[in-house]
C-alpha cells in the first residue's frame, strides 16, 4: 500500500477552500517542498507526490483560497523510504 497524507477539514465560518497545500522539509518548522492539491473535496494526497528522496521529513497542511492561506495544521514527522539491504551469496559459477 502507498503511504498518504490525510487530513480533515470542514467549512466553518471561514472562506471557501480552493486548494490544500502540503508542505514538507528536513527540519521542524522549515518546509521547502510544497505541493498544492487543487481539489476542495480532497482529504488526502500520496506521500510520493511530495517526497521523492529517502530521509526524515516534517510536514504540515493548510487550506487556501484567493484571499490567502489558513494557519498550518499540526506537524507530522516520519522517515520516508529506505534503501534495500545488500544482497548476499553473490558468486560466479563456471558452466
Amino acid at each position: 500500500a502507498k503511504a498518504k497524507f490525510t487530513w480533515a477539514w470542514t467549512q466553518g465560518t471561514g472562506g471557501e477552500v480552493q486548494e490544500f497545500r502540503v508542505r514538507c522539509g528536513s527540519s521542524t518548522g522549515s518546509y521547502d517542498l510544497v505541493v498544492a492539491v487543487p481539489n476542495p473535496e480532497a482529504r488526502s494526497v500520496a506521500v510520493s507526490a511530495v517526497i521523492t528522496v529517502v530521509g526524515k521529513y516534517f510536514c504540515i497542511v493548510s487550506a487556501a483560497n484567493q484571499f490567502g492561506e489558513s494557519p498550518s495544521s499540526n506537524e507530522v514527522s516520519f522517515e520516508a523510504g529506505a534503501i534495500p539491504v545488500s544482497p548476499s551469496g553473490f558468486t560466479v559459477q563456471a558452466q
